[in-house]
């Protein structure tokens, strides 16, 4: 018989199931596990739910993918963040014992877990047709359904987003070791089961979504939630401007049609003890003295600065410090502060990483974390949604209706920001969308995003890789070759479907030599 392999860990740090009486919980097989575990469906859809919530602001990974996409700068040796910043861009170490590679193993794993706790909870109830319970053995079957199916669709559509292939999981007995499906079957395989999730939903007039500690998500916001994420999982496919082009209209009609379902108010979770918290913008915006832990990038400045004297890197001279910037952006003031003070940014590890802007938008007053009870956590911002809409009529040219929407008076950068008009050309809008990712979104879009923008819009500095590898643990666990991607000396090269898997040098700024 099968033994459970999956979700014990997590089930018995929850406290909600009930005692089980055995020496060696490894040992316990599914239908043993099911008859003495009443809430074990509903264990293993709350840690689903947790861990793919989680992971979508994970601060390992995320952080990462804040580097390469020149939000943010560093020359510490944590987490091996000062290769992921170095210019020239290095090839990613793709080895289980560097440093760096945690990013890669924590959010593959966490993902990969997340789907197959799910994937069993489906099991119990579409295969086995088992009632599932909650610790308090109120019948929960339906909502359990709902939160497994949510879970393995942000799962898989994620995996899909960061890595360049993967193993879809939807059966429990599956055999397969390789690794056969694609970015691209990933991300629809998501977005399926997205689709099946709304589909619930809307047969179930009572549902009771609580998996996440603290916080019920209402029916309404989970619906919004859903759209939004479909949204940004599908437009996050393409690995270059060509095949972003290539997607074709029914593609970015697609897009367009979750965008329009989506948030059209910002979507935060509010700390509760133990429970949810924005980890990525936490990492992000740690101050550390006057200074910051992960200062944001020159790039920031230098798209905000109306002077246009902001260099794309940092003078070399240690005899120069850049002043503060003039910008007609109103925002910036509010989400960025200037200082003069590095931190600890060391001139050794190359003075042109540095950077005088610390972000201070998110954090919670007086507070040097999110981590703590009543900080309010972005999860979703409505204006990201609305950069959806946008980009999906600029790929299908529609480029007045892309134009309306970055003016519309509600636009947080007209709103807020009292910036002037942009103008219904494809190059104004790109740039207008790239400015609103960089200054807007930022941290604020968890693990992937604006990194994902500037990946399809051929906007990533030049040897910056595209996507991460599977993790050499796992190859090596089924005998698979170690592959990586990045590095200016492999600028352009494709991957094994054809895509392109390390920047060419032609992004925001030239790759450095």
């Amino acid at each position: 018989m099968k033994k459970i392999f999956f979700g014990l860990a997590v089930l018995f740090s929850l406290g909600s199931c009930e005692s089980i009486g055995f020496d060696d919980p490894s040992t316990l097989t599914n239908a043993e596990a099911i008859e003495k575990i009443k809430s074990l469906g509903y264990v293993l859809t709350t840690s689903s739910v947790q861990t793919a919530f989680n992971t979508t602001t994970n601060n390992a990974g995320g952080s990462h993918f804040s580097l390469w996409a020149d939000q943010s700068t560093n020359t510490n040796g944590s987490q091996s963040w000062w290769d992921f910043a170095n210019e020239p861009r290095l090839r990613l170490n793709n080895n289980s014992a560097y440093r760096g590679n945690a990013a890669v193993r924590e959010v593959y794993s966490n993902f990969y877990q997340s789907n197959l706790d799910a994937t069993k909870v489906i099991d119990l109830i579409e295969n086995q047709k088992l009632t599932i319970y909650d610790d308090k053995g109120a019948d929960r079957t339906k909502d359990c359904l709902i939160g497994a199916y949510y879970a393995k669709g942000v799962s898989q559509g994620y995996l899909g987003a960061i890595f360049d292939r993967g193993l879809i999981v939807d059966d429990v007995n599956l055999k397969l070791k390789e690794f056969p499906n694609s970015y691209k079957e990933l991300i629809e395989n998501g977005i399926k089961h997205l689709d099946k999730t709304l589909q619930l939903i809307a047969e179930t007039p009572n549902l009771n979504f609580d998996f996440l500690k603290g916080v019920t998500i209402s029916k309404g916001d989970l619906v919004l939630l859903i759209n939004s994420l479909s949204a940004r999982i599908l437009s996050s496919v393409a690995r270059d401007k060509a095949e972003a082009e290539n997607l074709g209209s029914p593609y970015w009609n697609r897009v367009l049609a979750y965008a329009n379902k989506g948030f059209t108010t910002d979507y935060t979770i509010t700390t509760t003890v133990g429970g949810y918290y924005n980890a990525l913008v936490d990492v992000l915006e740690r101050p550390y003295g006057t200074a910051s832990y992960v200062p944001a990038d020159i790039k920031i400045a230098y798209l905000a600065d109306k002077t246009k004297k902001t260099p794309t890197a940092y003078p070399t001279n240690n005899s120069i410090i850049l002043g503060p910037i003039e910008s007609d952006d109103k925002r910036f003031y509010q989400y960025f502060t200037y200082t003069s003070n590095f931190g600890i940014l060391l001139e050794a590890r190359g003075r042109g990483l540095f950077s005088n802007y610390m972000r201070s938008r998110w954090m919670y007053p007086k507070l040097s974390t999110l981590n703590v009870a009543g900080a309010v956590n972005p999860y979703f911002l409505a204006e990201e949604t609305r950069l959806l809409r946008a980009e999906a009529k600029y790929w299908l040219k529609d480029y007045d209706g892309a134009a309306a929407e970055l003016n519309a008076s509600t636009a947080s950068r007209k709103q807020k920001g009292g910036l002037p008009d942009v103008i219904a050309s494809a190059s104004a809008l790109r740039d207008a969308i790239h400015y609103e990712y960089a200054i807007e979104i930022d941290g604020a879009g968890g693990t992937f995003v604006p990194f994902s923008f500037m990946r399809r819009n051929d906007l990533l500095q030049g040897g910056t890789p595209t996507q991460f590898p599977i993790p050499q643990i796992q190859l090596e666990l089924i005998g698979e070759p170690v592959y990586t991607f990045g590095g200016n000396e492999s600028a352009g090269e494709k991957g094994k479907f054809g895509e392109l898997g390390t920047a060419r040098d032609n992004g925001w700024k030239p790759a450095s030599k």
